[in-house]
């Protein structure tokens, strides 16, 4: 099996997480999620993880660490991803201050861990 670890941010709280991904018949899938700083992170090497693929929730994944939220994720130009709220509109990326508006849902996509 493969598996990886994918960094997000909290879009309520701006704190880093992990989140574990398997890779299921050619797409991924959100296993896992952890608390994490961003030092320890670089250390681990999580700031290197690329991906691309669908990153769908498998039903045992808990969600955001800081806010609970289990299925919205928004992906900026930036590459990186961020816990999103479905359903709201507009925001400011966590990771690179970029305003996003008009988020839509992506079915494939690339996702940066890069640049911590």
């Amino acid at each position: 099996m493969e598996a990886s670890v994918i960094l997000s941010k909290c879009s309520i709280h701006n704190r880093t997480f992990g989140i574990r991904i398997e890779k299921r018949n050619n797409d991924w899938g959100r296993t896992w999620a952890f608390k994490i700083d961003e030092e320890k992170a670089k250390r681990e090497g999580f700031d290197q993880t690329k991906i691309t693929g669908s990153l769908d929730a498998s039903p045992d994944y808990p969600g955001c660490p800081y806010c609970g939220e289990r299925y919205g994720f928004v992906l900026c130009n930036c590459g990186k991803m961020s816990c999103w709220t479905p359903g709201k509109e507009a925001g400011t990326c966590h990771w690179c201050g970029v305003y996003l508006n008009n988020l839509v849902s992506a079915e494939s996509f690339d996702v940066s861990s890069g640049g911590l």
